[in-house]
């Protein structure tokens, strides 16, 4: 398996460790007592459910992955459609972007193990696309969204180191094929 891979796989699984254990922190915190542990396992457990999945089935993983993917850009779009009232909401209920992006791209790092092009091009999806919805969505005030996604530069680094793999990997094989076929 390519340095590639690994490198993609480490930034985000770092990324979304970090991120995780500050947004259990807060949960824990802000939210307290069972409500906490409530939303805790709320995201836990599917996104264990989805990395199991990517790790031992990536072929199905990949429609799972791609259709959850859509959470993310759904919110983008919500944003797109109301930016002041989505963006207050978040600030009243927590990061809500953030949670679905970590959510979908931890497993999409895992996936990005065994396919690199799959993985880096939903992890680019699920940052850019709600990204730049959003800014739209703000108008004159397009600088804030851009700003807190900058938290998310890790996931787009991850999705161009799986890319430059799966990129990587096609020329490798192509040139092992033909020196096959000159001999």
């Amino acid at each position: 398996m390519s340095a590639l891979r690994w490198a993609g796989f480490a930034v985000m699984a770092t990324f979304g460790g970090f991120t995780s254990l500050m947004l259990v922190g807060y949960t824990v915190t802000d939210v307290g007592g069972w409500k906490a542990i409530g939303l805790i396992a709320a995201v836990g457990v599917p996104l264990g459910l989805l990395c199991l999945l990517a790790w031992l089935r990536p072929s199905v993983a990949v429609p799972v992955l791609a259709v959850v993917s859509l959470a993310p850009i759904a919110f983008g779009v919500l944003q797109l459609l109301d930016y002041r009232r989505w963006s207050d909401w978040e600030d009243q209920n927590g990061p809500v972007g953030l949670v679905l992006v970590l959510l979908v791209g931890v497993a999409l790092a895992v996936l990005g193990l065994s396919r690199p092009a799959e993985a880096g091009a939903l992890l680019l999806a699920i940052v850019v696309v709600p990204l730049v919805l959003s800014m739209v969505g703000a108008g004159d005030q397009w600088a804030r969204p851009l700003s807190i996604a900058l938290v998310l530069v890790p996931a787009v680094v991850s999705g161009v180191l799986f890319l430059l793999a799966a990129l990587t990997g096609s020329a490798e094989q192509s040139s092992s094929r033909a020196s096959r076929f000159a001999h």
